[in-house]
This record gives C-alpha cells, structure tokens and sequence, in this order.
C-alpha cells in the first residue's frame, strides 16, 4: 500500500478524479492517507484519520511513512502561520505538524468541555461550504468533527455516521454541554449536526457556523422566525 499526506493547507477530496466533481470533503495539511487507485493525475484515496474515501490530485501528495515516534501537534487556532520547507503558510485548524512534543489535551472532564466549547466558539462566522471541514469553510460534519480533532477526540466524518457514536439522551431537560443533536425528516436521514451549548443553545454550520436556539421542535432561527432544523436525537460523546 502506498502511504502519502497532503503538503498544502487544505486539498479538496472529490467525487470523481475531476476538478469539476462535486468535492465530498477536504484534506488537511499533514493529514496521511493510502492510496488505493490511480487516474492520470489523480489518487482516489482512503484517509487514516477518518477512513473517507474520494479522489484528491496527486500533485499536492507526497510519499511518507507511517512513524509512530513522529509526534504531532494539530493546529487549534483558526490559522497559524507556520514555515514550512522554508517558506512561510498559513494553515488552518485542524491541520496536523510534526513537533517536538505532542498535543497536551489531557484534561479533566470540566476542562475538557470547556475547551471543546471554546474552540467551537472560534469558528463563528465562519462560512458554510459543502464538504468543507477548515477554517476556510465548513460543513455542519466538518465543522463537528474538526471541534473534536483538536481535542483529541476522533468523530467520524458525516453526520449520518456521527449518529452512532455516543450515548442517545432522551429529554431536553437532561441536555448538558458537548452534546451532539442531529436533525432531519426521519432516524434514516439525518441531514444536519450541530453541539448543545447550554440548555437553550446550540452551535452549527448553517450559512456560517452560528448559534440558535433549540427545542422539541429543533432548531428555532429568530432572524427568519421559524424553526429551519427538525430535532431528531441527541447523543452524548463525552
């Protein structure tokens, strides 16, 4: 198997080896991946981090090797300035580099929430793309699963997958923070993820990744007046 990572702050991850298909999701800078086919200058590829699978150009890959010595640190702030080969990029949370000492998340519940909170909070106003899951933009998975990765905490890539982690909480009144609440039309289809803030609150990627407030129904926008997210379940991951 040829293992490779992406070397630019983010790489799409399409649908098909064009860069006219429809982009499923991104890859970070660090990120390590197999490579699984070839299609002229494209790789379809399997990530190790989440196991998704599309095609990414290979010019933006390069061969690594899979060293468990290499310790690596993930970008928590929406960009950092870093060099690289000797030159100067900005890449985005979520991306991974090596270092000389690993990332220090190993905090006690209560701090562990509080930092997940905080990180989601960073990335308010940031806009809503399909697919996206950085700071450049982000899905309501991506946005999930990278609020996650940078506290050391692996979700899946899609809601639909996410649905399953976790324990289910049955009333709203047992919300706490951290909670995971998924929407759509039936437990079949779920269409949309966001994290439970407080009792009334809830954060998600929804034309930018913003705060609304929640109940039985789901979702309640005040600008638009009206619910925009029927509530499935709620899960706790933490």
């Amino acid at each position: 198997m040829i293992i490779k990572k992406c070397n630019i702050p983010v790489l799409p991850l399409r649908s098909e080896p064009s860069e006219k298909a429809e982009m499923v999701s991104q890859i970070l800078y660090g990120e390590t991946l197999d490579v699984i086919a070839f299609d002229l200058f494209w790789n379809k590829v399997k990530l190790h981090y989440d196991g998704y699978e599309g095609w990414a150009n290979s010019r933006y890959l390069v061969d690594t090797n899979i060293d468990k010595n290499i310790k690596k640190q993930i970008i928590n702030k929406l960009w950092q300035e870093t060099v690289i080969d000797n030159q100067t990029v900005w890449l985005p949370a979520g991306a991974e580099i090596e270092h000389d000492r690993e990332n220090l998340n190993q905090a006690d519940k209560n701090c562990l929430i509080f930092d997940i909170i905080s990180t989601a909070r960073m990335f308010l106003g940031i806009p809503y793309l399909w697919g996206g899951r950085s700071s450049f933009g982000i899905d309501c998975s991506g946005f999930i699963q990278t609020v996650f990765k940078i506290n050391s905490i692996k979700l899946p890539r899609d809601a639909r997958q996410q649905v399953h982690c976790g324990e289910s909480v049955d009333f709203l009144n047992m919300l706490k923070p951290c909670d995971l609440a998924f929407f759509g039309e039936t437990g079949e289809n779920v269409s949309h993820v966001g994290m439970i803030l407080d009792d009334r609150n809830i954060i998600h990627a929804s034309g930018i990744v913003r705060i609304d407030t929640i109940d039985q129904m789901g979702i309640f926008n005040a600008e638009l007046n009206t619910h925009t997210h029927k509530l499935l379940v709620i899960k706790r991951i933490i």
